[in-house]
């Protein structure tokens, strides 16, 4: 995501490349997440959906294919390099729109759609209680909410391993990114539950899914990861070649204790928050 009106203020069109390359790494670990979200949603052909933060479209394309031959899906992110992938994964895909949206000024009427959906997208929002008004607002009596986020730090260690390793090393500053618009500000289920309840949702509820990614080695992990968030990113980039060296060797010693007979196999967890509007 790009900097706007309420956004994150990071530009995540500088690792829209990145994203593309290791998208299938990103997905995989995100697997058991996307089966309870849309089982959750309960969609049917017809629906019309918006999809915030849609990233690289691989979940667009799989809404679309569930709500044919007469649904649409709205296929958003407020990043440019984004909406690139986005709009090459789901050419192919009949009835979705492609087009840039803020989701804390979501440009479309009052009750609009029956479903939205913000996968990993939320917490990286600075006004997200703004963001939860806003997606009440566009849907239409009796629709439905499906928003995730990462679980806590210390439940994460597929992500946060690489962040403390460069660390250790002083490639980056301060502990892990739990502020407004870190990935982890919305790790509290109470928070999360809190924010659609005062938005006004009904029938909420917030579920925990566990899963591990998977790697071949530390090697793969660390490629992959290092160039996901661009805070990161750019401070590995920036780095010199003997720090970046000394962060992975850090890092196989962090997540050896990860490490199988198939490779590495790292705890991810998610909070899964699905809400209805009330009629």
């Amino acid at each position: 995501m790009q900097a706007t009106t309420g956004v994150c203020p990071v530009d995540w069109t500088a690792v829209a490349p990145d994203w593309d390359a290791h998208r299938g790494h990103v997905e995989t670990l995100k697997t058991q997440l996307t089966a309870a979200l849309v089982d959750g949603l309960a969609l049917a052909p017809g629906d019309r959906v918006l999809e915030l933060g849609a990233g690289t479209g691989e979940l667009a394309a799989l809404l679309a294919g569930r709500v044919r031959p007469s649904g649409t899906v709205i296929a958003s992110d407020v990043a440019p390099g984004m909406l690139e992938l986005i709009r090459a994964r789901t050419a192919a895909s009949p009835g979705v729109e492609v087009t840039q949206i803020d989701a804390c000024d979501i440009p479309l009427g009052d009750g609009s759609v029956d479903v939205v959906v913000f996968r990993m997208g939320l917490m990286l929002v600075s006004d997200p209680a703004r963001a939860v008004a806003e997606c009440r607002r566009v849907l239409a009596p009796g629709g439905r909410v499906a928003a995730a986020v990462w679980g806590a730090p210390q439940d994460n260690p597929w992500l946060t391993s690489v962040g403390m390793a460069a660390m250790m090393h002083g490639v980056v500053q301060g502990g892990p990114p739990t502020g407004p618009g870190g990935p982890f500000s919305l790790a509290d289920p109470s928070v999360l539950q809190g924010l659609f309840a005062d938005a006004g949702f009904a029938d909420i509820s917030v579920q925990q899914v566990d899963t591990l990614a998977s790697f071949a080695d530390a090697d793969e992990h660390f490629d992959t990861v290092r160039c996901l968030a661009p805070p990161l990113a750019a401070a590995l980039s920036a780095a010199s070649d003997e720090a970046r060296a000394a962060v992975r060797a850090t890092l196989a010693g962090l997540v050896a204790q990860y490490r199988t007979e198939d490779g590495l196999r790292i705890p991810v967890r998610s909070l899964l928050t699905l809400a209805r509007r009330d009629r």
